[in-house]
């Protein structure tokens, strides 16, 4: 179903350079470069990448940035070495190969975040760091409305994009025992309504 949902005609839309779509990306960069705040020889992985708008602006503060995304037609078409076909909860590097890894508004199109969070914390390194963002929605899909519309054509594919209705208290209870420490959880507006969480992997 991801692949059949995840497809070139989603990104398209999803990063478009125009519409209320560039407007959110615009807001996101910004906020999500300064949540990330890249240094130069750090290796930095960015989880559901899709066009490479935010991994390719990091790699102007940072040598070393890769992203991955499950949209193998997308990958495709981006055809850069540094952005990989690969899933979120299969993530195939070696371990402890990442500073810092980032993934913003993907956790709730993930079917298992506990699965997520085991990858991240394979490839991360010690006392590295992981930034996520998710939305904030009372009905759970209420965020993906103007995607399942422009894409899909109709309602239903809100519930089948979003899988999770999230919030800070359930995600720390997924990430802490995993072993990373909560940095910092906050809400923002990019431009709607977002957690922000930044979390830290445990030493051992």
């Amino acid at each position: 179903m991801a692949h059949d949902l995840y497809n070139i005609n989603y990104s398209s839309f999803v990063g478009q350079d125009k519409g209320y779509p560039a407007f959110r990306n615009r807001l996101r960069l910004k906020l999500f470069t300064q949540a990330i705040h890249p240094h130069k020889n750090e290796k930095i992985l960015e989880v559901g990448c899709n066009r490479g708008q935010l991994t390719n602006h990091l790699s102007k503060f940072s040598k070393h940035v890769y992203g991955i995304d499950i949209n193998r037609s997308q990958v495709k078409k981006i055809n850069q070495s540094n952005i990989k076909y690969m899933s979120a909860t299969a993530i195939d590097f070696p371990k402890n190969s990442f500073d810092k890894v980032c993934s913003f508004e993907v956790i709730e199109h993930i079917p298992d975040p506990h699965l997520f969070f085991t990858q991240v914390k394979k490839v991360l390194k010690p006392d590295g760091f992981l930034i996520i963002s998710f939305p904030l929605e009372f009905i759970r899909g209420q965020t993906a409305i103007l995607d399942s519309i422009n894409v899909y054509g109709d309602l239903r594919h809100t519930r089948l994009l979003h899988l999770h209705k999230l919030f800070p208290k359930k995600i720390t209870a997924i990430a802490n025992p995993l072993g990373f420490k909560t940095i910092s959880s906050k809400l923002v507006l990019a431009p709607f309504p977002t957690y922000l969480m930044i979390f830290k992997k445990k030493i051992k």
